[in-house]
């Protein structure tokens, strides 16, 4: 086979890799927010060309969640223009407040998985559907159960989200509170289940959404 025969396999391979990887990321994102396949789909393909890079600006995903919200929650027209300005304000806190938990390396972008797990979050109403999403976004892999150090790693986003400084041992002070809340059988691993019956017993968990 020729040179350039081999340079189509190659590349043929390479978007076979990229597609079976986007399959996976496609249906595990499905699995957390309960969106259709076809959807996340068509929302990845507005992701990349918005973003061909592959990630996204802190400043384009405040505006593209202030677009998502007020088609949801507003009507400019009938409006006051103080209360334009109230809403742009909430929805701004509440885009920075998202992005500081998946910006956990300071980078100042988010991947696509990341964009679709916090624009989620704008849908969430009950303390159990914000408790689900809160085990979600650190279920990394789906694989439906996060350990100590993902609850660590949870509280410490938490804590930036809500934009409290705190130190390590207070954070590893919450981390036993919420463990010994949630994880009655004492195994290390927290199921979605168990996190969403038991972590509102955490004080540290109830405070925290009563505050949102």
């Amino acid at each position: 086979m020729n040179s350039k025969g081999n340079y189509k396999d190659s590349k043929k391979k390479k978007k076979n890799n990229v597609e079976d990887k986007n399959k996976i990321m496609f249906d595990v994102l499905a699995n957390k927010t309960e969106m259709k396949v076809e959807e996340i789909r068509n929302q990845y393909n507005s992701f990349m060309e918005i973003c061909p890079e592959g990630t996204m600006t802190k400043i384009k995903f405040v505006e593209l969640v202030e677009m998502s919200c007020k088609s949801k929650n507003f009507d400019e027209e009938n409006e006051e223009e103080d209360q334009k300005t109230e809403l742009h304000d909430e929805i701004e806190f509440l885009a920075d407040s998202l992005f500081r938990v998946f910006d956990d390396d300071k980078s100042g972008t988010m991947d696509f998985s990341e964009y679709i797990m916090a624009l989620n979050a704008t849908k969430l109403n009950s303390p159990e559907d914000k408790l689900r999403w809160i085990f979600n976004v650190f279920d990394r892999d789906g694989g439906g159960t996060i350990d100590k150090e993902e609850i660590k790693a949870m509280i410490s986003s938490l804590f930036s989200m809500s934009q409290i400084e705190v130190s390590q041992e207070e954070i590893e002070d919450c981390t036993n509170d919420v463990m010994s809340a949630i994880d009655i059988n004492n195994d290390g691993e927290i199921s979605r289940e168990e996190f969403v019956s038991n972590a509102i017993n955490s004080k540290f968990i109830y405070e925290m959404l009563c505050e949102q």
